[in-house]
């Protein structure tokens, strides 16, 4: 089978010193946080808030289209006889549809804070599919170009089951997360934010929660402890404690009467305060996460401040400040590693159709179209057509609200239908500074 670019240079390309001398040491190791909890790479997602912001942000990328534009003068359409346009639209990799290949893409990019792909070029330059790496096989690195002596990005791609090669910048299509800021991977490439600037604040969480966790499985329903007259010896204190973990724990005996014998006397001891706290910890935790992921409380159902009033703000609080930053970072970043210098000059750019927001509000999305019309913005079947519907013949014609009208011709049309002159609007004064 022949081997994809660049595993399809030669031997010495893809193994030259210049290559194998080179030194990137980790920017970061995950260690025990405070709390005691080791956190490893996937640590993360074994947190259910972490988990939801991760899938509402990349869902809500993925299934927003990116189009592929041209733009010449002032005249926009899209470029649809451009081979990228149908690539972005439908299919980025051969086994991938767009919704899946975008939704991976903001996932890792979350999660590992880097999406590398590698770009399969034709003769001409023109991109041909985009093959996803997986996490652990792509590095990039800083080289020194000996033609000119200037410091460039390059990637070592090393395959589980095969070759190792190293790509140049313009060959492999990198989104980075949050940024590196020190050591030698001082912009070079992207971090979790847990894995650089918000440990703790995972490990604080995953504690609790596995706090939460092990009391139901561990805490004894009678929730005080039993004392007797007198010393018991090792096997008696056993047997008491066998007992009342099998009769007395766990989420199945919850409520059980306790009945002792041998002058046992228990008691009780309130732990309503305690979970109160561990409550109030978990959702403080959840909130922490929700804004540190830049994602609204109630859409990971949290509604403790969202009513029938502010919900809709909401919604356009979690586009402006956290699905949009990440749309402008996807098209710069397709702008900068799939189109050409020469395609960029020429007008052509990517942009995301954002109206598809308004699908799951029938009213408002009506409304925006019925303007649009009215003011003259798009034809009737231009708002058809983002209805999916057909065209129907006289609709291709703008049409614009007759009721704005500037007030020369306003004057006229009421003077031509009273069949006098119209009176001569004199121009409004200019305002002159005052004498000294």
């Amino acid at each position: 089978m022949k081997l994809f670019w660049p595993f399809g240079r030669r031997q010495e390309q893809r193994r030259s010193r210049e290559w194998d001398t080179w030194r990137n040491p980790p920017s970061f190791a995950f260690a025990r946080t405070a709390s005691g909890i080791n956190l490893t790479r996937d640590s993360p997602l074994s947190h259910e808030t972490v988990l939801a912001c991760y899938n509402i942000i990349a869902e809500d990328v993925a299934m927003l289209p990116a189009y592929l534009y041209r733009e010449r003068g002032q005249n926009r359409r899209q470029a649809t006889e451009h081979p990228l346009y149908e690539l972005l639209l439908t299919s980025p990799a051969p086994h991938m549809t767009a919704f899946r290949f975008w939704y991976t893409v903001i996932f890792e990019k979350l999660h590992y804070g880097n999406h590398y792909s590698l770009i399969d070029r034709d003769s001409d330059g023109q991109v041909r599919e985009l093959l996803p790496l997986a996490d652990g096989t792509c590095d990039p690195f800083w080289y020194r170009d000996p033609a000119d002596g200037r410091r460039k990005r390059a990637y070592r791609i090393s395959l589980p089951d095969g070759p190792s090669a190293v790509a140049l910048e313009h060959e492999v299509f990198h989104v980075s997360g949050m940024p590196i800021l020190r050591g030698t991977d001082y912009t070079l490439k992207g971090a979790s934010i847990w894995q650089l600037y918000a440990q703790e604040v995972l490990g604080g969480a995953l504690a609790t929660n596995e706090f939460a966790h092990k009391s139901f499985a561990n805490g004894a329903s009678l929730s005080g402890f039993i004392s007797f007259d007198g010393a018991m010896d090792p096997e008696a204190l056993k047997a008491v404690k066998e007992r009342v973990r099998a009769e007395y724990t766990g989420a199945a005996n919850a409520g059980m009467l306790g009945v002792f014998g041998g002058g046992a006397e228990f008691h009780p001891i309130s732990q309503d305060a305690q979970k109160a706290q561990v409550l109030d910890t978990r959702k403080f935790n959840r909130s922490t996460i929700g804004g540190l992921l830049r994602v609204t409380s109630h859409l990971f159902n949290d509604l403790e401040r969202g009513t029938f009033s502010n919900i809709e703000h909401l919604d356009l609080g979690h586009y402006k400040r956290c699905i949009r930053p990440h749309l402008v970072d996807l098209c710069q970043v397709i702008q900068k590693d799939l189109l050409t210098p020469a395609e960029g000059r020429a007008g052509y750019y990517v942009d995301h159709d954002e109206s598809e927001l308004l699908r799951g509000d029938a009213k408002t999305r009506a409304e925006v179209l019925e303007k649009a019309i009215q003011n003259a913005r798009l034809t009737p079947n231009e708002a058809r057509a983002e209805e999916n519907r057909p065209p129907k013949p006289g609709g291709d014609t703008l049409y614009i609200n007759s009721a704005s009208v500037p007030l020369e011709l306003a004057a006229k049309g009421l003077a031509a239908k009273a069949g006098a002159t119209p009176p001569a609007v004199e121009p409004p004064e200019k305002d002159t500074p005052d004498d000294p």
